[in-house]
């Protein structure tokens, strides 16, 4: 039988895998670029986004079905170094603050000492909670979420979330994992399954 995992195990399981990557002790071991190239992103972007953003930790595009106007407010949810938040402000130069937020203090750290060293201008890292969010009611335009959902277990708060600071007629733009159906027991009794 799996072993149960309370909703702030899973939390810590996913902040300690997510923290290592942040800090350099340990990666996803797949070229990145390619990835990113597979998952849809255009190449001659990519050459622009510093390396050090580069962690191959995306699932697919959420930026492939985004516009901005320039009065629009954009948020990316689980931001991790910022590299869909660097690759909107290239995309559009001159749209509203482009926000990332990311539960750890590692990540948020990363992408502002890339924001700051790279002259990135009208970009916010916070950090925050995917279940509750630091944003006020009817405050963001756009969010989009790039393969971070899946990671946390309550996710009909991370939507309640989500609704509540959209802007009405605001739009979500998801890219995520989902199961076809239930992890076998094996696999659910591997220590830190939620976190790797």
């Amino acid at each position: 039988m799996s072993k149960q995992y309370t909703d702030e195990e899973i939390r810590q399981q996913v902040t300690n895998f997510y923290d290592n990557i942040a800090v350099g002790k340990t990666s996803t071991e797949v070229n990145s670029i390619d990835l990113y190239k597979s998952l849809g992103y255009d190449p001659k972007l990519l050459e622009k986004i510093p390396e050090e953003v580069s962690s191959g930790l995306s699932c697919g595009n959420p930026l492939d079905n985004l516009v901005l106007k320039d009065t629009d407010t954009l948020l990316d949810l689980g931001c991790g170094m910022g590299l869909d938040v660097f690759m909107a402000r290239i995309t559009y130069p001159n749209s509203n603050t482009i926000y990332g937020m990311d539960r750890l203090e590692s990540m948020i750290q990363k992408a502002s000492k890339v924001r700051d060293k790279k002259g990135f201008k009208n970009i916010e890292f916070v950090q925050g909670e995917l279940i509750d969010m630091p944003f006020e009611d009817n405050s963001i335009d756009k969010i989009i979420s790039n393969c971070v959902i899946n990671l946390e277990p309550n996710k009909q708060k991370v939507y309640q979330e989500i609704h509540r600071i959209l802007k009405p007629n605001g739009m979500f733009i998801i890219s995520d994992i989902t199961l076809k159906k239930q992890l076998n027991d094996d696999i659910l009794s591997l220590d830190n399954i939620y976190g790797s």
